[in-house]
């Protein structure tokens, strides 16, 4: 579980990865707090063990939104309900003052959710963001299901320059030659479900880049054979360079901490 101290902690001196579970990542980095496509919230209260989007879950939700009373920024990759949660994005909208950032269509969605003009960003690929003194820069994507083969109102990546560390999120999509062009990336989160970058497209991806940390995601969080749910991180990691070092293969819940260099 996921202490909500610690998660939002002004004071911490280190950068913090969690994996949330599917695509969801939480970061606290030297005190700053990013939550990147979390899905954090039961279907109901009286079924703790099914998600918001009604599929049962392999293991406990790590911490709930309800929990979470500070954050800088709200990431999301997408307007599918697995990574723009129907019930977490009201809890964190009501509890935190953070900024959301998401796409155009993502952005159309967020309002349906009472979210102030000025609590909304809109990424666009090539266009640097600044959050206080982070800077978050989409990435593209390519994922049919969320609006054409390569629209960029509908889906995105991110890489977030925060506390000296750099942690890209491709998001959902498969292999594109802009990926393989992305060589500076301190925590790479990797995708490996079948429909998005698979077991080639992640290794591809994974030594390409030379991500100094690897957390593979996408994959274990809920109990169903649908190819979104799935993946092999034992198979991505046997074709990873120096994986023994580099990838970090997590339960939900579990976190990758590292020191502010400097």
């Amino acid at each position: 579980m996921i202490d909500p101290n610690e998660l939002t902690d002004l004071e911490a001196v280190a950068v913090t990865v969690w994996w949330l579970g599917n695509a969801g990542f939480a970061i606290n980095a030297a005190g700053r707090v990013i939550l990147l496509d979390p899905v954090i919230e039961p279907r109901d209260d009286t079924d703790p063990v099914t998600s918001e989007i009604g599929l049962p879950l392999l293991a406990p939700l790590p911490i709930r939104a309800r929990n979470i009373d500070r954050a800088d920024v709200v990431l999301i990759t997408h307007s599918h309900g697995d990574h723009l949660g129907p019930r977490t994005i009201p809890e964190l909208v009501a509890r935190t003052h953070a900024l959301f950032v998401g796409t155009e269509r993502t952005a159309r969605e967020l309002r349906k959710y009472g979210l102030a003009e000025e609590r909304i960003r809109t990424a666009r690929c090539g266009q640097p963001l600044r959050v206080g003194d982070m800077t978050i820069r989409p990435t593209v994507a390519r994922h049919p299901d969320a609006g054409g083969a390569e629209d960029s109102s509908a889906c995105c990546g991110y890489q977030v320059s925060a506390a000296g560390i750099d942690f890209w999120h491709p998001g959902d999509t498969d292999l594109l030659p802009e990926h393989l062009q992305v060589s500076r990336t301190d925590v790479l989160a990797l995708p490996i479900a079948p429909h998005l970058l698979g077991t080639d497209g992640a290794i591809a991806l994974a030594n390409a880049t030379r991500a100094r940390h690897i957390i593979p995601c996408h994959y274990g969080t809920y109990d169903s054979d649908l190819d979104w749910c799935t993946g092999d991180p034992a198979a991505v990691r046997a074709g990873v360079n120096d994986a023994s070092r580099r990838f970090h293969i997590l339960s939900v819940g579990d976190k990758l901490v590292l020191p502010v260099p400097g």
